[in-house]
């Protein structure tokens, strides 16, 4: 039994020997060293982009508060960037419901009375014909215009 086990460790030993025999130490010391010095680069290039992209994010956020400044006037003055920022979007939103309430009051005048007339006189068409056209039917109907009014 012993004998056994002997010869199946020698057996062993001599087949796995047999593997390491095209191994070169030094060889996968080098290939390991590259490995390593690739991946140092390119962690390197990659926190190189993400500084530039931080810089470039920097720079168009403080010209961005600058415009915003700009618009505001004097209502910016003296204030934080992040107040400048709130103000700006009340203004935005001040801006857009004006706008929608002069939007409602051009739509009232042409949907009724004279304007509605207008309306049809110029294109033959009500608003509400107008407002439900696809886009196909409304580049034509402007080609039409075009055609029929110039420019």
């Amino acid at each position: 039994m012993m004998r056994i086990n002997l010869l199946l460790i020698i057996s062993l030993f001599l087949s796995s020997t047999s593997s390491f025999a095209d191994y070169d130490a030094a060889l996968e010391g080098r290939e390991e060293a590259e490995r390593v010095a690739a991946r140092q680069e390119s962690q390197a290039q990659d926190r190189e982009i993400a500084k530039m992209k931080a810089n470039a994010m920097s720079q168009f956020n403080k010209e961005a508060i600058a415009e915003k400044r700009k618009t505001l006037g004097a209502q910016a003055l003296g204030k934080s960037d992040a107040a400048v920022e709130v103000l700006y979007q009340q203004k935005i939103a001040a801006d857009i419901a004006s706008g929608m309430d002069v939007a409602a009051q051009a739509r009232a005048a042409l949907s009724s009375g004279a304007g509605a007339d207008a309306v049809k006189q110029v294109t033959g068409k009500s608003l509400s014909e107008l407002e439900n056209m696809s886009d196909a039917e409304a580049e034509a109907l402007a080609a039409e215009m075009q055609k029929k009014y110039g420019q």
